[in-house]
């Protein structure tokens, strides 16, 4: 059986709560409370990312057509989340991240896709990516791709 929820926010950091609750329990429906957590905090860190990097910033004002669209589906193999936002698209092989990651380039049924491979973990004085490290920890493939005008994320997490 496949079960799928989708949802469509702001992209603003108070709707997250929202959001995350709505993740959790729809994972938990078809795994545990362990599994739930993982693929709740991974789609939080992507859209936060999304909300503080992907939209320019002009006094805190968000525009009104900033927006982040979360899909998740699972099945008896893996959940798979997806999350598009439309702002500022960016290449992870030119971007200074905070710290040193691997990115591999595939071929995706919808193009071209960035794989993350690695990404080193954060030292205890490190202000910024402890995101993205907590991204890759919790699953089993982040593809990141820049699609239609679209910023989108593909998490899965496999199933034991």
């Amino acid at each position: 059986m496949t079960a799928s929820m989708g949802l469509d926010i702001p992209a603003e950091h108070k709707f997250l709560s929202v959001l995350g609750t709505a993740v959790s329990s729809f994972v938990e429906l078809v795994g545990d409370a362990t599994l739930a957590y993982a693929v709740q905090l991974a789609v939080h860190e992507v859209c936060a990312n999304a909300i503080d990097h992907a939209y320019p910033q002009e006094a805190g004002a968000m525009p009104d057509e900033a927006r982040i669209r979360v899909q998740v589906q699972a099945n008896g193999e893996a959940v798979r989340a997806r999350v598009a936002d439309n702002g500022r698209f960016f290449d992870p092989h030119t971007l200074n991240w905070p710290l040193t990651t691997q990115w591999e380039t595939v071929e995706t049924a919808d193009g071209a896709a960035y794989r993350l491979l690695h990404v080193a973990e954060p030292g205890i004085d490190q202000e910024r990516g402890r995101g993205i490290f907590l991204i890759r920890q919790l699953m089993d493939e982040v593809l990141y791709a820049g699609q239609a005008g679209q910023n989108v994320w593909q998490l899965t997490k496999v199933l034991q």
